[in-house]
């Protein structure tokens, strides 16, 4: 019996599952790329200017009241047996500079003033890129402390106690000159206000 055209036998369509089959395995598999996910916008961070700095605090009175100095002799002198000190110093003067003041000269106060009270100065500092520096003085040693002024500061005085015969500082400010008190020299003078004289008694005379 002749089979019907188109039609395959049994083992015909064995071997074409088994063909079909190793074709697929020899295909490598194909891979699906994942949906690509746009990230989200980031919120816009608040844009916040920085507040003004408003000016520096005034700086008044800091220098250590005490220095506590070890002063070493550098070189031995034949001959002599070296000594060296330590101690504590008081506290005696201000000085201003416009740098470091291992490498430029002392500013002269700008306006010197002498009362009963003592000597009163002040130091006009017009503004400049790199500042000014101070130092601390101290008694009976060249020891000194030193640091840099803000940058805002345009004025300084010192007010220096009269009872001592070398300059001895009482107080020192520095700041803001707008916003500082007037210094000594600059204060009007303070009179006594006159009480106003009561009304005159009219006595009357018959």
């Amino acid at each position: 019996m002749r089979q019907a055209a188109g039609s395959r036998s049994p083992i015909a369509l064995a071997a074409a599952m088994f063909a079909s089959a190793a074709v697929l395995a020899a295909t490598p598999p194909m891979h699906v790329a994942a949906p690509v996910r746009t990230p989200a916008a980031p919120a816009a961070a608040a844009s916040v200017a920085p507040a003004a700095s408003g000016p520096s605090a005034p700086l008044s009175d800091a220098c250590p009241a005490q220095l506590p100095v070890k002063q070493t002799i550098s070189e031995t002198i034949a001959g002599w047996t070296p000594l060296d000190q330590q101690g504590s110093y008081p506290f005696v003067r201000v000085a201003f500079y416009p740098g470091p003041p291992a490498e430029t000269s002392l500013i002269v106060p700008t306006v010197e003033y002498k009362g009963q009270s003592g000597l009163h100065d002040g130091w006009d500092l017009p503004r400049r890129t790199s500042g000014y520096w101070m130092t601390c003085a101290y008694a009976n040693t060249t020891a000194t402390v030193t640091r840099q002024l803000a940058g805002d500061v345009d004025f300084c005085q010192a007010d220096y106690d009269g009872r001592f015969i070398t300059l001895v500082v009482r107080h020192w400010s520095c700041g803001v000159k707008r916003l500082m008190a007037p210094p000594v020299w600059a204060r009007p003078a303070t009179r006594p206000v006159a009480k106003p004289a009561g009304k005159p008694t009219i006595k009357r005379v018959d």
